[in-house]
């Protein structure tokens, strides 16, 4: 038994923890991804319900 918790306490001592910090600087990239998309999805969007509306109600 000693043995295991000895091999554990070495293994957690060499972990390298994630912090909050380093989580934000990691998701900080895909945040931006995701908003850019957002923004293309949007304009997508309306370019396909101004099409749509417009072979419903001709000019």
């Amino acid at each position: 038994m000693a043995t295991i918790t000895l091999a554990f306490r070495d293994a957690s001592g060499e972990a390298e923890l994630m912090t909050k910090k380093d989580l934000q600087i990691e998701l900080a990239p895909i945040r931006s991804d995701i908003s850019l998309i957002k923004w293309m999805m949007g304009i997508l969007l309306g370019g396909v319900m101004a099409i749509l509306l417009k072979s419903f109600f001709p000019a």
